[in-house]
């Protein structure tokens, strides 16, 4: 008898609809939330409302994930505008980017770091 409930309970497991169980999120500062019946869309937009990031997530098998999401972020200092466009799943992960603008962004400095031969040789035992 035993052995029948076991089979009979792992037999639930087998054939029960997997859910993403994600809150409802609006909080008014930019940040939202919103569940739906295979995933979520997020949605993060700036104060000031020159940068935003929206993204949705389904589940299109059980347990395999599709993300697809669009982030753009504007570099007001130099006069331009980022757009990268994003997908994730079966496929892996592919990314397409446009800048529009004047000038480049500018990287923030890099400072070289360089370690001693002494100190590499006492690091290596």
């Amino acid at each position: 008898m035993f052995r029948s409930w076991i089979v009979i309970v792992l037999t639930n497991f087998a054939f029960v609809e997997s859910a993403i169980v994600v809150p409802r999120i609006n909080n008014g500062n930019g940040y939202q939330l919103e569940p739906s019946k295979d995933g979520y869309v997020l949605s993060i937009r700036h104060p000031d409302g020159t940068s935003w990031r929206e993204e949705t997530v389904k589940e299109i098998a059980p347990g395999e994930l599709e993300v697809k999401g669009t982030l753009n972020q504007a570099f007001e200092g130099q006069g331009g505008n980022l757009v990268v466009i994003y997908e994730a799943g079966r496929n892996g992960y592919v990314a397409k980017y446009t800048y529009d603008g004047t000038g480049k962004p500018t990287p923030p400095p890099i400072f070289p770091f360089f370690l001693s031969p002494k100190f590499l040789m006492s690091a290596a035992g």
